[in-house]
């Protein structure tokens, strides 16, 4: 197994796509700290005294306001005084905030190239007419797949640790080794939650995994599905992006639907989990692990039992 996991790495690292990609998420991470750099400003060391007169300039404001105004003052006071209170510096920027702010972001690229990936990784055997070459070896058929399966999820962690490395180091140049236990205020859906920058960063990351896993092993699946390599990226791309749009349309109807809150969409992004305990009303962290749980192991079987009665005829 060892070997031909090996050898499905060297065909994946054969290809100059898989490199291009490392490079294009370091990229993407450079310049979206120069961009980040330019937009939020240098951290003031003064901001208690301008958060102070921050703070009188509005209570001024509300001696003559409406009572309409009243209330939008009130809270930006309100706000505005959470960040003394909590001893939070808003115009903190380090590196960690860097990748807690922007390089989170940037993870969607690594998911758009494992899909691509995976989704040509079987169907490209077929392409090059290759397949029979491969089944012909002294193997498994299910061995020889779970060996492409396995090089696939390799990669992915090698362009997830890509992004992390790249973003700390960019972070580490642009903006200076900050501490990793900074308080910051995060904006959830219920208000916004006091964390801790690093872990909130990692703890991201870490509900990213599964998200990945999970559509990695639907791009992996259309390429057992397709013998045309262009179709196999062309539907995985496209469940990707529209991914999103869905899961907002099945929030919707999950007021009225039950059956809806169990549909994949809506658990494809855990990192939600980082802001906030529920996504729905009874929808929990643990939950949506289950239900991505059942649709991945029906993923699996499906990949497995498709490829292992398919015809590889030419």
């Amino acid at each position: 197994m060892i070997a031909l996991i090996q050898n499905e790495l060297m065909k994946i690292f054969g290809k100059k796509a898989s490199w291009i990609y490392l490079i294009i998420i370091v990229m993407a991470v450079l310049i979206a700290g120069i961009v980040y750099l330019k937009l939020s400003g240098d951290s003031n060391p003064n901001w208690r005294q301008d958060t102070q007169a921050e703070i009188g300039m509005l209570q001024n404001q509300l001696q003559s306001a409406t009572e309409e105004e009243k209330i939008y003052i009130q809270n930006q006071m309100d706000q505005t005084q959470e960040f003394l209170d909590k001893d939070i510096n808003p115009t903190a920027k380090t590196n960690w905030h860097f990748m807690n702010d922007v390089v989170i972001g940037v993870s969607s690229l690594v998911t758009l190239f494992v899909v691509i990936v995976g989704s040509a990784n079987v169907a490209a055997e077929f392409s090059d007419g290759t397949i029979k070459q491969l089944l012909i070896r002294p193997h498994k058929r299910w061995n020889i797949l779970l060996s492409k399966y396995i090089a696939v999820i390799i990669y992915a962690l090698l362009l997830a640790a890509t992004l992390i490395v790249s973003g700390y180091i960019i972070g580490l140049i642009l903006f200076g080794s900050g501490d990793f236990n900074t308080k910051i205020f995060e904006v959830t859906l219920e208000g916004r939650k006091e964390a801790v920058v690093g872990t909130q960063f990692f703890l991201k990351m870490l509900y990213y995994l599964p998200s990945l896993l999970v559509i990695m092993t639907i791009g992996f699946m259309l390429s057992t599905l397709f013998k045309s390599q262009a179709l196999a990226v062309g539907i995985g791309i496209f469940v990707l992006f529209f991914s999103s749009t869905l899961c907002g349309i099945i929030l919707l109807l999950s007021d009225k639907y039950v059956w809806a809150e169990f549909l994949i969409f809506p658990h494809l992004d855990l990192t939600v989990y980082a802001l906030q305990e529920k996504i729905l009303e009874d929808i929990t962290m643990p939950i949506s692990l289950s239900i991505l749980a059942v649709y991945y192991a029906i993923f699996m079987i499906v990949t497995f039992f498709f490829f292992q009665k398919r015809d590889i005829s030419i």
